[in-house]
């Protein structure tokens, strides 16, 4: 199944991107979270929007790359974990982010989170960054 990948530029320095990402307090703040957990180490869990989104990091370069699995409360038993890969890149006052989402079970959960990534993600971190200024 195709991956869903999504670009954005975001006028935030890298280590803010990076902190909206991993950072409880931070991602409480933009995504309303009440108690997002995050145990930022290969192998550490997350739990998110309020434990419907778990997984495993799997790979972490602070302020570079964020990859970890991704699993729906709402998904099958027999389903598999899909990946969820983030890649930052600095440019001056502004960060490049790449997103990866591969491995989803299905279409139907592909179209679900194409949209997703956007309407609770993307737009409210990049509304949260702007307006750290």
């Amino acid at each position: 199944m195709k991956a869903i990948i999504k670009r954005a530029k975001i006028k935030a320095p890298v280590e803010e991107v990076w902190a909206a990402l991993t950072d409880t307090k931070a991602i409480r703040a933009w995504m309303g979270d009440p108690a997002p957990k995050i145990n930022l180490s290969v192998g550490g869990r997350y739990a998110l929007f309020s434990g419907e989104t778990t997984g495993t990091f799997t790979s972490i370069l602070p302020n570079t790359v964020l990859e970890y699995t991704w699993r729906q409360h709402s998904w099958d038993a027999e389903w598999a974990d899909s990946l969820v890969r983030w890649e930052l890149e600095e440019e001056g006052s502004r960060t490049h982010i790449l997103l990866v989402h591969s491995q989803l079970p299905n279409e139907e959960e592909r179209a679900s989170h194409l949209e997703g990534w956007d309407d609770y993600w993307l737009e409210p971190m990049i509304d949260y960054l702007k307006n750290l200024d």
